[in-house]
């Protein structure tokens, strides 16, 4: 069997204090000394960051730059796009509120010349029925008339064929009274 070759043959020394806390960064991450020093000469070797700024002004500046980016982009947008649509919005309102009072008014006015036409026509309507109604009594009555101007004529042809040359006078003017009096009721 081969004998495996250690890989941690370099060696650091530092103070017992830094011992400490590395130590005290190693247990709150679950790592050993070891392995917390390897991933910290990663994170500092990846991020391209200097341990030694301790308000890691690389970062704010790279956040600053970003920033100052996002709000650069934001204004443009809002140069480009929000302003001339807030623009044009407030005049499409403006407009549509004219259409708006525009139509209203044609509306109104329509509704008002419909309610005028339809209280005519529905006054017209009324008078057609009081004249149909009044036509329908006048047929009844026509009928009606007929029907009794028919009896009344009736009622003289019977009288008047049980009369014979030998009935008086007095007969023939009582039957023609009576037959004017019909008449003149109805």
């Amino acid at each position: 069997m081969k004998a495996t070759k250690d890989e941690n043959v370099k060696t650091i020394r530092f103070p017992v204090k830094t011992d400490e806390k590395l130590q005290i960064l190693a247990n709150k991450s679950g790592l050993t000394k070891l392995d917390f020093f390897i991933h910290m000469v990663d994170y500092f070797y990846k991020s391209k960051k200097d341990p030694r700024d301790l308000n890691d002004e690389l970062l704010k500046n790279a956040i600053n730059k970003k920033t100052d980016n996002i709000v650069a982009f934001i204004k443009t947008q809002e140069q480009d796009l929000l302003i001339p649509m807030k623009k044009d919005s407030e005049k499409i309102v403006t407009v549509q509120g004219k259409i708006v009072d525009a139509f209203n008014q044609s509306v109104i006015r329509f509704n008002d010349e419909q309610r005028v036409i339809n209280q005519s026509q529905a006054a017209n309507m009324t008078k057609i029925a009081e004249y149909m109604r009044r036509i329908d009594l006048m047929q009844y009555d026509k009928a009606e008339l007929k029907r009794k101007f028919m009896e009344t004529l009736e009622f003289y042809n019977r009288r008047r064929d049980q009369m014979s040359m030998m009935t008086k006078q007095s007969e023939k003017d009582e039957l023609i009274a009576h037959v004017r009096a019909e008449v003149s009721k109805l």
